[in-house]
């Protein structure tokens, strides 16, 4: 849920937000897209500061904002009172999370605080939609940044590193229907370990990530080109078409065929 919502320009230099320096209770998303901005802890007086950047803080977190003398800033704030699991574990216990952006980056915040304002200033029956799909466009591109964040413990660079590179085999070699045991080899790991680096990278199992690989290319297989099923069924490793049909409608709640061939009424 989106408890609080900001964003246009701000002058933190004449307008510190000093006073705000008590602990959030929300997650607090903050980004300055135009201009520069610094983020104070609780008890500091001056920060350095910086441009096209984004701030993550847990709740608990205390802090206020400054800015540069007579110079506007561009920021968009979000407070949610949750993020997504996969992002709470990647940033366990970190206090601060500083995430520089691209002027893409930029241009897609800019966009999306847009749309989120318009929700903000006139509820509608698509706000809720909306704020959910802001939470999902800022844990994504955090997540991301992080993934490739040099300052991670070794250990998570190694667990991530090791996810990827299974992932990646498995999409590969999809159509042989490989076990956990194939695969983790193939990494140099062993099944157990393998399992382990799954929950601590995805908070998921293997099965359920190679899973929704294959439904992945089930469906794009399906509507995005006109090979037989049997065919389907054998690059996504299912034995035969009819445990493929059975698979897919077990996990989409309707058959291959009617994806192909949706009923009119």
């Amino acid at each position: 849920m989106l408890a609080y919502f900001s964003y246009g320009k701000r002058r933190y230099y004449e307008n510190p937000l000093n006073h705000l320096q008590q602990q959030r209770r929300f997650w607090e998303f903050q980004a300055v897209i135009q201009g520069r901005i610094g983020k104070m802890p609780a008890g500091v007086t001056t920060t350095s500061i910086h441009a096209s950047t984004l701030w993550l803080s847990p709740p608990g977190s205390a802090h206020g904002w400054a800015g540069e003398p007579k110079k506007d800033a561009t920021i968009v704030v979000f407070h949610f009172s949750y993020i997504p699991k996969s992002l709470a574990t990647l940033i366990n216990s970190r206090q601060q999370v500083e995430i520089p952006l691209s002027s893409e980056n930029c241009r897609r915040l800019r966009k999306l605080a847009q749309g989120v304002q318009n929700y903000w200033e006139r509820p509608a029956p698509g706000m809720l939609l909306c704020y959910e799909h802001a939470l999902l466009e800022l844990s994504f591109l955090t997540h991301e940044a992080l993934q490739h964040d040099q300052s991670l413990p070794e250990h998570r660079k190694q667990s991530n590193a090791a996810v990827q590179q299974a992932l990646l085999w498995y999409n590969e070699h999809m159509q042989d229907n490989p076990s956990l045991t194939t695969i983790a080899q193939k990494v140099h790991s062993s099944p157990a370990n393998l399992r382990r680096l799954f929950h601590q990278s995805l908070q998921a199992s293997p099965k359920d990530v190679f899973d929704q690989l294959r439904y992945q290319r089930a469906m794009q297989l399906l509507t995005d080109t006109h090979e037989p099923l049997a065919k389907i069924a054998d690059k996504c490793g299912f034995q035969d078409q009819s445990a493929f049909s059975r698979a897919f409608k077990h996990h989409f709640m309707c058959s291959p065929s009617e994806i192909r061939s949706p009923k009119v009424d």
